[in-house]
């Protein structure tokens, strides 16, 4: 890798974590120059302003968010598997990323024309190969009906609501950084069992 290419995932790496931690606003240039070790005019050279860099932020994040679980929903698993899976995904993601949830829901609640628009264009939608499985297990009576849109919301808000709630879920329950960890993995073995005991029939 050029010295330029490794100054520039440098800076990348710098601005997620700022941009992730803090949001849009409450980032700074000089903050991200001074964890990406380089001062902040050769941060302007590489990215001209905090609205470019942040917008590249923000697309890798989503790259980095949504694929993994599509590829889940599409991938040739029966029902209960995929939703372990699924919820195995998340929770593991968010230990690799532990402020990327909160920060992509509030980045797309922000600017919801350009996360449209970003998603659309990368072409990230629900697998109808998942939708189809749902409709197939409702017909042979296994899940009662339920609109698969529902079914779908429904797991994501499960698996994602203690992770972006997570000062709520620590502060209400007294739970300490190690005592939420682990309430996550114990959450992570139950969860798909509470989603499918919710929708068998």
């Amino acid at each position: 890798m050029s010295e330029e290419l490794q100054t520039q995932e440098q800076i990348l790496e710098a601005a997620k974590q700022v941009f992730q931690e803090r949001g849009f606003s409450g980032a700074r240039m000089q903050e991200i120059a001074d964890e990406a070790e380089i001062n902040k005019s050769m941060l302007h050279y590489y990215f001209r302003s905090k609205d470019k860099l942040f917008q590249k932020v923000f697309q890798d994040s989503i790259r980095q968010f949504f694929p993994e679980i599509l590829k889940v929903l599409n991938a040739d698993l029966a029902l209960v598997p995929k939703i372990e899976k699924l919820v195995e995904t998340y929770y593991e993601m968010f230990k690799k990323h532990p402020h990327l949830p909160r920060f992509v829901i509030h980045e797309m609640n922000q600017h919801p024309d350009r996360f449209r628009g970003f998603v659309r264009k990368e072409g990230f939608e629900i697998p109808e190969r998942f939708v189809e499985q749902i409709k197939t297990e409702i017909a042979s009576g296994t899940m009662r009906k339920i609109d698969p849109r529902e079914f779908i919301i429904n797991t994501i808000g499960l698996c994602v609501f203690p992770l972006i709630a997570r000062p709520m879920v620590e502060t209400v329950f007294d739970m300490s950084e190690d005592q939420y960890r682990q309430f996550l993995e114990q959450r992570k073995k139950e969860l798909p069992k509470f989603i499918l005991n919710a929708v068998k029939r």
